[in-house]
């Protein structure tokens, strides 16, 4: 018997990074989640199935896939971007923090657009900047035990521009951030020692 109402993942995936976005962050991968009013699979994929969509030898891609697993019911299982063999951009949640940070930055610096290129709008953007990745922070989206080890922020003649760069309007910020990363292989280590007589 036909299965009615098959339809493609792209719209539970939709969702799943929406409700992932609003209750944990970007930098939250939207793996081992269960997609809600999913009944079946079209596809039953193994274990050794997968191992050939994780990253592909030639051209890096992986593909995510959904599966069913006992005891557990059907689970998004993967977080990996088309750029599989970066060591950078494996990873969407890394992606798309980084891509968050980078709008919010350009978007939160319009405001001084027409501002004087001087010590006191650096200032200003240093900290507009340095409060919003604190908070990135604090809501783990970075790593570090401390905000100084998780992201740095720099403006100003000499460490970012030249005198040059100031003459021609142009206001460099320089940032760091220490994004999270998945922890995509948990291996764990038994040790048993036998009774002593």
């Amino acid at each position: 018997m036909d299965k009615a109402n098959v339809l493609p993942p792209s719209g539970a995936m939709a969702g799943i990074y929406t409700v992932n976005d609003n209750t944990d962050g970007v930098w939250k991968s939207p793996a081992n989640v269960i997609p809600v009013g999913v009944s079946g699979l079209t596809l039953a994929i193994s274990s050794s199935m997968q191992e050939s969509l994780n990253v592909d030898a030639i051209s890096g891609k992986s593909i995510n896939a959904i599966r069913f697993f006992n005891g557990q019911g059907i689970l998004v299982w993967g977080a990996r971007t088309l750029d599989g063999n970066s060591q950078d951009w494996r990873y969407i949640s890394v992606r798309r923090t980084v891509t968050m940070i980078e709008q919010s930055c350009k978007l939160a610096m319009r405001a001084y657009v027409f501002e004087p290129n001087t010590a006191n709008t650096w200032a200003a953007v240093n900290a507009m900047i340095g409060s919003f990745l604190t908070n990135v922070w604090k809501m783990g989206g970075l790593q570090g035990a401390t905000a100084a080890d998780a992201f740095s922020v720099s403006v100003g003649l000499g460490s970012t521009m030249t005198a040059e760069d100031i003459l021609n309007g142009i206001m460099r910020v320089s940032v760091k951030i220490a994004v999270v990363h998945p922890a995509e292989f948990i291996i764990i280590q038994l040790e048993q020692e036998m009774a002593k007589s």
